[in-house]
Order: C-alpha cells, then structure tokens, then sequence
C-alpha cells in the first residue's frame, strides 16, 4: 500500500515537474521565436473571427471562394475607410490638446483655491495632477497604443500569408492527421472540436461586445461634444479584447478630458452612462454569448494577459485569451494534467 502511495507521489511530482519544464520552453519561445509566434497566433485568431460570416454566406452562395474572398474584402474595406476616418479625428484631437491644457491648468487653479475641506492641496499640486490627468499625458498615451498596434499591423503580410495557408488547409489537415494517427485521432478531434467551440464563443461574443460598447461610448462622447469621440470609440474596442482591465484604460482618458472639458454636473452624467455602457455590454450582455464555454478563472486570465503583454506588448494581451482557452482544454484531456485545468476553470462544476 506505501509503495502504491508513493508511486502515485512520484507520479504527481513527475507530471508537476514536466508542466514546468513545458511551461518553461513556451515562455523562452514566446520571447525568441516572437516574430513567427506572434503574427501565427494573430492569423488563428482572424481565421475564428472570419469563419461565422463566412459559413453564412458560403450556407448562401454555395463557393468558399466567394464567400473567403467576400468576408476579406469587407474586412478591408472598413479597415481603410476607419483608419482614414481615424486619421482626421485623431488630427483634431491634437489640435484641440493646447485648449484642454488652457481649460485644465484653469479648472484646476480654480479648485486649488477653493474651500474642499482639505482636498485643495492636491489641486495645488501641479507635478502630481501633471503626472496623473495632463492633456498631453493623455495624448501620449493614445499616440503610444496607437504606434503600438501601427508597428504590429506592419506584420500583417506576415499574418495575411499564414491566414492563407490556414483556410487552404482547414479541410485537409484533419485527414492528414487521421491518416497518420489513427489511434490518438479521436482524442485529438476532441479537442479540435472543443477548443474550435471555445474560441468561436469567444471571438463572436467579443467581437460583438466590443464593436457595441465603442459604438455606444462613441455616441456619448459625441453628444456631450468630447474631442477625439471617434479615436477613444476605436481604443475602446481595440483595448475591450483585453480581459479585465482592457475596457478600464479605454474609459479613463475620456473621463479625464470630460471633467475638463465640461461642467461638473454634465461631467458625472457622461461618466454614468460610460459606466451603465460598460457594466451592460460586460455584465450583462458578453456572459450571455458566451455562455460558460470559455470557463476561465478571472485570475488566471489577468496573469495571462501580464505574461503576453510583457513579452508581446498590446498585442499580446489581446491574443492571451484565447490561447489559455486552448491550453486549458488540452490539458483536461489527460488525467493527469486534469488538476491543473480544474484550477484553471472558473467553476469546478464544468468539470
């Protein structure tokens, strides 16, 4: 009975053991081999996000051709004419940043010299309201996501080619696979099976989710007359993908410039529909699409965007999520990994 006891221990330590030396070799990878790694895992990701309209209008049409060539070609399309449209608003936003600078350093003066019950020193503190809630800050943080992301989309030959390849070989590789393994075929069907599920949840409810919150957050920047509307809707949808605190740092900077742009009183409205906007798109809305497939604790998924934004910035933030998705399902596919995706889940009761 000991011995049985300990070769169960030793068992455990082993598999402990070689899910660190695993987690070791993808961590060195994600740093070294980033230049592959990075516009592959964009390239899957476009491929779940392409694949519903897609199989729409290919239920309609009859021809893959068509209906790939039909959903890139949109694609495209609003890429340019949003970028165009972005350019301008952005431009615009930039010439207004000496005005907000005038209407902060004046609203804050005004506070400084105020009766707040002992508030005012913060006021008078140029450096730390300087360091927190600048104009300029605020345009160096949008230009910096915004260079960011332009640098990353310069890699999309990259993508684009790998994207190719993927739709070229996504009815193929399957018999490939099963010609070559036939008996760890079922399994890995499974898998394939489960994990395409996860990550189409995934995809379409953000992707929705995020396309509605930024539209709505754009109307209400719009309405209350905020500079750079436009420009903070395309953060909030581009920064939305990042779990947790994505939608966060996309409300802040217009929060900031709303305070100093309007009365107080219009100032708290706005921010209470940006956070009714938020807390419906995010509380509501999003776990109803998609529903408990993605199954991942809250915790594990804010290490996991901390991990792949320090070795792949932004980017690597937004890709996280749906990479841990899959990770978590092959690894409840082997009893003993089993503990490890049970930790992972955010309800043992999936299991």
């Amino acid at each position: 009975m000991e011995e049985l006891s300990k070769v169960g221990i030793d068992s455990k330590r082993t598999t402990a053991a070689s899910v660190a030396i695993v987690g070791l070799v993808v961590y060195l990878s994600l740093i070294h081999l980033k230049s592959i790694l990075m516009p592959l895992a964009v390239a899957i990701l476009l491929y779940f996000m392409i694949k519903p309209p897609e199989q729409f209008i290919y239920n309609k049409v009859g021809n893959r051709f068509v209906s790939y060539a039909t959903v890139l070609l949109t694609f495209m399309v609003t890429v340019y004419f949003t970028s165009l449209f972005l350019y301008d608003n952005l431009s615009k936003f930039i010439e207004e940043v000496p005005y907000i600078t005038d209407k902060f350093e004046e609203k804050r003066a005004n506070l400084a010299d105020s009766n707040l019950y002992g508030l005012e020193v913060i006021f008078s503190d140029t450096e730390l309201l300087a360091s927190v809630a600048s104009p300029s800050n605020i345009e160096a943080f949008v230009l910096g996501i915004l260079g960011t992301l332009g640098g990353f989309f310069g890699t999309m030959i990259t993508v684009l080619i790998f994207l190719l390849f993927i739709v070229l070989e996504e009815h193929t590789i399957a018999k490939r696979f099963g010609a070559a393994f036939p008996n760890s075929y079922p399994r890995a069907k499974r898998i394939v099976s489960e994990s395409t599920e996860s990550i189409k949840a995934y995809v379409v409810s953000k992707v929705t989710c995020s396309a509605g919150q930024a539209f709505v957050m754009a109307i209400i920047l719009y309405g209350f007359g905020i500079p750079g509307w436009f420009l903070f809707g395309i953060l909030c949808f581009l920064l939305d993908f990042i779990p947790i605190l994505g939608a966060l740092f996309a409300t802040i900077p217009p929060v900031i410039i709303g305070f100093i742009w309007l009365d107080l009183e219009f100032a708290l409205l706005m921010v209470a529909l940006l956070i009714g906007n938020q807390q419906v798109f995010g509380s509501l809305i999003e776990p109803n699409l998609s529903g408990s497939k993605i199954g991942i604790s809250p915790f594990v998924l804010l290490l996991t965007v901390m991990l792949f934004s320090q070795v792949w910035g932004i980017a690597g933030a937004i890709i996280g999520a749906p990479m841990i998705i899959i990770v978590r399902l092959i690894l409840d596919e082997n009893k003993k990994t089993q503990p490890i995706a049970m930790m992972m889940a955010n309800d043992v009761e999936e299991e």
